[in-house]
């Protein structure tokens, strides 16, 4: 008997704020990070009120994705539940942000951003 036992995957949408990185000077193992700000839930921290920062470990290749050229942004990640063992050798199973995920939205609008740049650079040339 065979059978597939799927990875246990999540959607999480992020307002990013920043990302790092570093290098294990052991392992040589990249370690990535991102920040977000997340809301603080209703009663969870006694009277807290609005916004905490939240950071994340991610996949090095999920940088990449993530521009802050212009500011914070919104951003889709999948996610998955994984064991990290931090810098004193405890193991976590940590939620790992894995991928971005790009909407239709997101891949129509980023073409129509570009023309009207292009456009007054046209005109400035007539």
């Amino acid at each position: 008997m065979s059978f597939a036992i799927p990875a246990a995957t999540s959607i999480t949408s992020l307002f990013v704020t920043k990302t790092d990185y570093y290098t294990k000077k052991d392992t040589g193992e990249v370690m990535a990070t991102v920040q977000a700000l997340s809301p603080i839930p209703a009663g969870a921290q006694g009277n807290a009120k609005g916004f905490e920062v939240t950071e994340y470990r991610a996949d090095a290749s999920v940088l990449d994705q993530v521009d802050l050229t212009q500011g914070p942004v919104v951003v889709k990640f999948e996610s998955q539940i994984r064991p990290v063992t931090d810098r004193f050798g405890r193991t976590t199973n940590t939620q790992v942000l894995t991928k971005v995920i790009v909407d239709q939205q997101q891949r129509q609008a980023a073409p129509q951003g570009g023309k009207p740049a292009s456009q007054p650079a046209d005109a400035a040339k007539a």
